[in-house]
């Protein structure tokens, strides 16, 4: 679980687990411990001091209640909002039952004694209509919070799964290093490899891309590189195919079966090419495996709109090949605020179609 590679042991035991963040993915054993104290360890205090049954139960609830405020152990915010305030209405109602318990004691021991002189409550439906007004407040409060922490958190541009529309799990295979290995030539695809891994560390909050600027200490290792990758990105750049290093990278890949995902420049000044120029370039002897299998492709555009289409193919890609999702042929992915999850909706439309261009007109 910790290193995100996970097995049959951990899928199997994913009830527990999966709701929690990585690093207190053993939160529920807490959560369990804390419910047994409450109805079965503090039994084991003699009946006749109950009164310090309901103290080391408040206690108990206390201490919890700070701890979940504190660590905030779920992936949603929302639930986490929800732990708290249930945790704060349980330990209301311990505090309620203090209250009631010293109320009559008072009452009953001390004949001619005022509880209201000490509690400050004349009688005990005070008591409970008290601790019942702010359990109410309570919930409310947490409720209107929640609410408007899962809105805010919904409009938060990150890759989500459209089945869920929850952040999908970012794994990696046990033994490899970075999820996605960025390949391309300096002189034409540096600043748009550049541009890729940071939005995809921004869409996919985790995710590890190499890029050699940042990641490469010995040029003579790029095999190893590839090795601990667990996907290779080709950018498709003018020169790729050229480059002696592009092509130790593009042969170890091969030689190895790393899952590919393959990018075009589409910018002529930048460096960019049709398809058929780019695999013109291309050694004859790499071309069947690179441009006939059915890898994922996408062409690089520098529009922020076509940006986003080509990032979520390129993560689809890399969540396909990450041990959560294997067995899946297809992962449709969503942003929040993409042009594709808002409603168009035009008063007067005019289309134009350019003699130019066979069929637009049809």
């Amino acid at each position: 679980l910790q290193a995100k590679s996970p097995n049959d042991l951990t899928r199997a035991t994913a009830f527990l687990h999966r709701e929690y963040e990585q690093t207190w993915y053993w939160w529920e054993a807490v959560e369990l411990a804390r419910k047994l104290v409450l109805t079965g360890f503090v039994l084991l205090i003699p009946e006749e001091r109950a009164f310090v049954r309901l103290v080391v139960a408040t206690l108990i609830c206390s201490c919890y209640a700070v701890a979940l405020a504190v660590v905030r152990p779920y992936k949603r915010v929302e639930d986490n909002v929800v732990a708290v305030a249930t945790s704060l209405v349980l330990l209301l109602l311990f505090l309620g039952t203090n209250w009631s318990t010293i109320f009559l004691g008072i009452k009953e021991r001390y004949q001619g004694v005022d509880p209201a002189d000490v509690l400050g409550f004349r009688s005990l439906n005070v008591i409970v209509d008290s601790m019942i007004g702010l359990v109410a407040v309570v919930l409310v409060f947490f409720s209107i919070g929640a609410v408007v922490a899962a809105r805010r958190v919904a409009k938060v541009p990150t890759i989500r799964l459209v089945s869920t529309k929850q952040p999908p799990e970012l794994n990696i295979v046990i033994g490899l290093t970075w999820h996605l290995f960025n390949s391309h030539i300096w002189s034409t695809g540096q600043d748009a490899v550049a541009v890729i891994k940071g939005e995809l560390q921004q869409l996919l909050p985790g995710i590890k891309v190499f890029l050699d600027v940042d990641d490469l200490k010995d040029i003579g290792a790029l095999e190893e590189y590839i090795q601990r990758s667990q996907v290779i990105l080709f950018f498709l750049s003018r020169g790729y195919f050229r480059s002696k290093n592009c092509l130790r990278e593009i042969r170890s890949s091969l030689e190895i079966d790393k899952p590919l995902v393959l990018v075009q420049e589409a910018d002529p000044d930048k460096g960019g090419g049709t398809i058929q120029a780019l695999r013109a370039e291309c050694p004859e002897d790499l071309q069947p495996d690179i441009f006939d299998k059915d890898w994922p492709f996408t062409i690089w555009y520098r529009i922020d709109e076509f940006q986003l289409i080509s990032l979520k193919i390129i993560a689809e890609a890399l969540l396909l090949c990450s041990p959560n999702y294997l067995s899946q042929t297809s992962l449709p992915l969503c942003v929040p605020g993409e042009p594709e999850s808002q409603s168009l909706a035009f008063s007067k439309t005019t289309l134009w179609a350019s003699p130019a261009n066979a069929g637009a007109l049809e």
